[in-house]
């Protein structure tokens, strides 16, 4: 099947700005010394949960500051998953199996968003069932490189087609396991996002219903 899709720019960065942290979320090493690939692909089977808080800082060439955006994310194995925005905009994105539904925050109540992009949004995010045992190999759109540090780094580099809007991925491992430091993503333009991981919890218990309700 053929990976294409009409969708806008915009929905394309959100597409895979949200595969990106999903899977970012997962990647686990030690502190003090250097992991081989076959090591950090193995320490996905030991994640069973996420829960963090993040800082998105995104550089635009046209602004002097970076937009800041605040946030909070949790994931259960093996594919549920919730990514809200807190500030400025309230917005969520909750996954549970092949169910996807976007809200967002209006009028004092969540509203549901029917934008342009979920469908394909939904495609890419079958993606991660590969990501998440390590399988990087069996991906569509990025291929990847690992560089060893410390601090560990795992570079995607995107398919013809999706480089028009993302040059180019890195992923700052942590030296907690199951964490990651930070990840930044370049677009053409001079354009970037950094995402900066904090209060990072792994296989903790997440409250049930968390997946079903904005």
């Amino acid at each position: 099947m053929a990976w294409e899709f009409v969708v806008n720019k915009g929905a394309w960065r959100k597409i895979l700005f949200l595969t990106v942290m999903m899977f970012a979320s997962l990647v686990a090493v030690e502190r003090g010394h250097a992991q081989d690939w076959a090591s950090v692909r193995e320490a996905f089977r030991n994640v069973r949960s996420v829960k963090a808080e993040f800082l998105q800082e995104r550089q635009l060439q046209i602004l002097e500051n970076p937009l800041v955006s605040e946030g909070r994310f949790f994931y259960l194995a093996p594919d549920s998953l919730r990514w809200e925005y807190l500030s400025p905009v309230r917005s969520v994105m909750l996954q549970k199996g092949d169910s996807i539904r976007l809200y967002h925050f209006s009028e004092g109540a969540w509203k549901q968003d029917m934008a342009e992009g979920v469908e394909a949004r939904r495609t890419v995010l079958a993606e991660l069932s590969h990501w998440f045992q390590g399988r990087f190999e069996d991906s569509k759109i990025f291929s990847h490189s690992y560089s060893q540090g410390p601090p560990g780094r795992i570079h995607l580099t995107p398919e013809q087609g999706i480089n028009r809007f993302i040059l180019g991925i890195e992923i700052v491992l942590s030296g907690r396991p199951g964490v990651i430091d930070r990840v930044e993503i370049t677009e053409p333009g001079g354009n970037a996002m950094r995402i900066t991981f904090r209060n990072v919890e792994v296989n903790s218990s997440l409250p049930s219903g968390l997946f079903d309700e904005p």
